[in-house]
């Protein structure tokens, strides 16, 4: 039995993947501006690891990418940065209940600003480039 691909195939799916991704990387980049941690490559992958795996396994199992749809985003995003969160927690050791709740209430609002900023490029660019949008 052959695995399903994460997307359908579609030059627009494509481009929806790659810049959901591209939202993440900059959610986190935003972040560690904040947080005075620019420029700190490990502080990077140890936030985008987690929340990218996270990601891609949420979108995979919701089919979010089959084609790209507003119903399966918003369960990627509902179930996607909560467990990225937790991971990343996991992974430097968190032990606040307290900050782990505040930092998931903030990752997906901020997340969810970055990835829809980033649908709304997509479905742009993919009106012009390929006569699709999502």
């Amino acid at each position: 039995m052959a695995v399903p691909r994460l997307t359908d195939g579609s030059r627009q799916a494509r481009l929806t993947l790659a810049l959901d991704v591209v939202a993440i990387a900059t959610f986190i980049v935003v972040g560690m501006d904040v947080h005075d941690d620019a420029g700190v490559w490990w502080i990077f992958l140890r936030n985008f690891v987690p929340f990218t795996a996270a990601w891609l396994v949420t979108a995979w199992f919701a089919r979010t990418y089959r084609p790209p749809a507003p119903r399966t985003l918003l369960i990627t995003l509902v179930v996607a940065i909560p467990c990225g969160v937790l991971l990343r927690a996991a992974w430097v050791r968190s032990a606040s209940a307290t900050d782990i709740v505040t930092f998931m209430a903030v990752a997906l609002v901020f997340a969810s600003i970055f990835v829809g900023l980033g649908r709304v490029i997509s479905a742009t660019v993919g009106a012009r480039l390929f006569g699709e949008g999502s």
